[in-house]
């Protein structure tokens, strides 16, 4: 299978994986979820669900992200607030200092928005998220 390339600028995220984390996020309309996004074969796919203020079931998710191909990114909902990585749970915010972070917001009308943010010494900074047709076998 084609590894999915990700730039320094750009997170490459397949359509599935992306329409399945949008319809995590849709499902509990009311309160935050969370979780780790894995690589499978250099492909972002498989969530990892986790309670948002959790830092030992999110580390464990990292942990079993790693043994089956590396963790992609965290993610995190935010049912009525912007897709702004302000006013997160400690637990997100302390695997997003070492992952990149996307957030759903569902405070928006019609299309749901999914940002990507990565953190750097100076604070967050946004990211491109390109949802991408997942790679095909040859």
């Amino acid at each position: 299978m084609p590894e999915l390339q990700t730039s320094d600028d750009v997170l490459l995220l397949p359509r599935t994986t992306a329409i399945t984390l949008m319809h995590t996020a849709q499902l509990s309309p009311d309160r935050s979820v969370a979780g780790i996004i894995a690589l499978r074969d250099d492909v972002p796919a498989g969530l990892l669900p986790c309670a948002p203020e959790s830092a030992p079931a999110l580390e464990q998710a990292c942990q079993q992200a790693a043994q089956t191909g590396g963790v992609f990114a965290v993610y995190c909902s935010k049912p009525t607030a912007a897709a702004e990585p302000m006013d997160l749970p400690a637990a997100v915010l302390d695997i997003a200092s070492r992952h990149p972070l996307l957030i759903v917001s569902l405070n928006t009308k019609g299309v749901l928005e999914t940002r990507a943010w990565t953190h750097t010494d100076s604070g967050f900074i946004e990211r491109e998220l390109t949802a991408i047709e997942p790679p095909t076998a040859a």
